[in-house]
């Protein structure tokens, strides 16, 4: 098998990572994908077609403008980056449980190859759950013998396999890709090539390799203890998950609004194709020779047609215009709905009730915060493991603590950014989260809760 193989579960995944990668770059982004979000209309398709021969009216440049213009008219709304930037927003305000070896302190502020601390850190691997469902994370020792986290990407991360070992089903090959640097890289256009850094377990060893795509070793080396030349018996690496922190991948929680905001999307199009259309009628002659001449006079052009002429307007009634507006509000309300059940609504639950509540509804904040601080812990317990320190001196916890007030507010600023989009009515979206069991309340609380409610922070995004 060649080292750039994949996991099947890494490629059943990949479409899902790459849409909501696109998703969350927001308009620009979707609009340059083209057809892969927006398909052409079966009538676009054959004036394409025409275009390349003779009989059309149309250059094939023209042709390809009625399709620009449609995709142009549609509109993408934010609802994703909006509500992963208010989510993000609540999460920063949870101030995590730390404690480490006195060798090991310095990472609370430094802890990370970029040189961030556990808490951005925490925001990070939060985030990367919220919107692609996964973050490995991997232990390395820098050139002075110092621990970090290196962070890499659900898509970064292709393959992996776990074994038995000692009756545990523990990790025995992972496989991250990596982009080197060329040796003939211009200063000013630097250039990369794809390398993969394979760990595995070599003779009950850890071993890491770096190699091509071609599968020929770069480099290799045995990391062993800092205190001594004993190799380590394990992968220093962990997957965090939404539900749990399993090398399997989990699912992503904010998927659901993505899809019904690309769905919206294209409801969109032909939402506003259609209003162009009843906003720009065509006009049509009969009874004129090829000899008569039409003369236009007045701002608004009136026609000075010859006698017996008749002129008028072909108007585009657009029976299916409200079929398309009802789809796009019922897209609207299954965002808000998603949007309810990825925010914790709060209670009296104890921990581990709540957990194995928001389990079972798949994934939650609550959930996703308490599973990216357990990653974080785990993985400072290899390090302090590596370093010969007592791994069970290391503590990274955070137990969320939304309020009723916080989650509140964080929910209506979701809703509020749903409700713009379109200019919904709040009563529908009302409904929608009490059918999403996110509230009890009336229309009229929750009215004057909008009213009331003021922005939520965003730092940490």
């Amino acid at each position: 098998m060649a080292v750039t193989a994949t996991h099947e579960q890494y490629a059943a995944m990949c479409d899902d990572w790459r849409m909501m990668e696109d998703a969350l770059a927001g308009p620009r982004r979707i609009r340059l994908m083209g057809t892969v979000y927006l398909p052409k209309t079966s009538g676009m398709i054959e004036a394409e077609s025409l275009a390349k021969s003779d009989a059309s009216p149309l250059t094939p440049d023209e042709a390809r403008k009625l399709y620009q213009g449609y995709r142009d008219r549609a509109d993408y709304p934010m609802w994703v980056k909006d509500s992963l930037r208010t989510m993000i927003g609540l999460v920063s305000r949870q101030e995590p449980e730390i404690a480490l070896p006195s060798q090991m302190e310095w990472m609370e502020q430094n802890a990370t190859a970029d040189g961030f601390g556990l808490r951005q850190l925490f925001i990070r691997v939060v985030r990367a759950l919220l919107t692609k469902g996964r973050k490995p994370l991997l232990i390395d020792i820098d050139t002075s013998g110092r621990p970090y986290i290196a962070t890499y990407t659900a898509e970064t991360a292709p393959n992996w396999r776990t074994d038995d070992v000692d009756g545990r089903q523990d990790l025995t090959l992972v496989v991250f890709k990596e982009k080197r640097l060329r040796d003939d890289s211009d200063e000013f256009d630097p250039q990369y090539d794809d390398v993969f850094r394979v760990l595995d377990l070599y003779e009950g060893r850890y071993r890491v390799r770096l190699m091509d795509q071609g599968g020929t070793v770069l480099e290799e080396e045995f990391p062993g203890y800092s205190n001594s030349n004993r190799g380590l018996p394990y992968i220093p690496s962990v997957f965090a998950g939404t539900t749990d922190n399993s090398v399997d991948v989990d699912e992503i929680p904010l998927l659901t609004m993505a899809q019904s905001a690309l769905i919206y999307y294209r409801l969109s199009a032909d939402y506003y194709q259609s209003m162009h259309y009843t906003a720009h009628p065509q006009p049509w002659i009969s009874g004129m020779n090829e000899s008569d001449d039409i003369r236009v006079t007045g701002p608004m052009a009136a026609w000075m047609l010859p006698k017996d002429s008749q002129a008028g307007y072909l108007e585009f009634t657009g029976a299916g215009i409200e079929a398309t507006r009802l789809a796009m509000q019922d897209q609207r309300n299954a965002a808000a709905e998603a949007g309810a059940k990825v925010i914790d609504i709060g209670g009296q639950e104890s921990g581990d009730a709540r957990k194995a509540r928001q389990n079972d509804q798949h994934s939650s904040l609550y959930s996703v915060c308490v599973t990216a601080a357990e990653a974080i812990e785990q993985a400072l317990k290899y390090a302090a493991d590596w370093m010969g320190r007592n791994p069970d001196e290391v503590v990274f916890k955070v137990e969320p603590e939304f309020t009723a007030q916080e989650v509140d507010a964080a929910m209506l600023q979701i809703l509020h950014n749903i409700t713009l989009s379109g200019s919904a009515p709040k009563e529908v979206l009302f409904d929608a989260l009490r059918k999403s069991g996110f509230t009890e309340r009336s229309d009229e609380e929750l009215e004057a809760m909008v009213d009331s409610a003021g922005p939520v922070p965003t730092e940490g995004v």
